[in-house]
């Protein structure tokens, strides 16, 4: 893959999740994306799907984000 790829995939994503009325993808829960199932009248929201909860990701900052340990920050 090229790094253009991912510079544009990541482009979009932001502007998804700002449409969305997020700040950072982190934001997104999981009954904000369904998917289709067998047919396009029939979806799901991911919860539902498979059965799966995501862990709450604070989100105060991208500040915070950029220092957190866990994503290379220094704290």
């Amino acid at each position: 893959m090229n790094a253009q790829y991912f510079k544009t995939f990541r482009k979009e994503l932001i502007e998804i999740t700002h449409a969305c009325g997020y700040e950072h993808p982190c934001q997104f829960t999981m009954e904000d994306i369904e998917i289709n199932a067998d047919d396009i009248n029939f979806s799901h929201n991911i919860s539902l799907a498979y059965n799966y909860q995501k862990d709450h990701v604070p989100f105060m900052s991208m500040q915070s984000l950029k220092e957190c340990q866990y994503l290379g920050g220094k704290n």
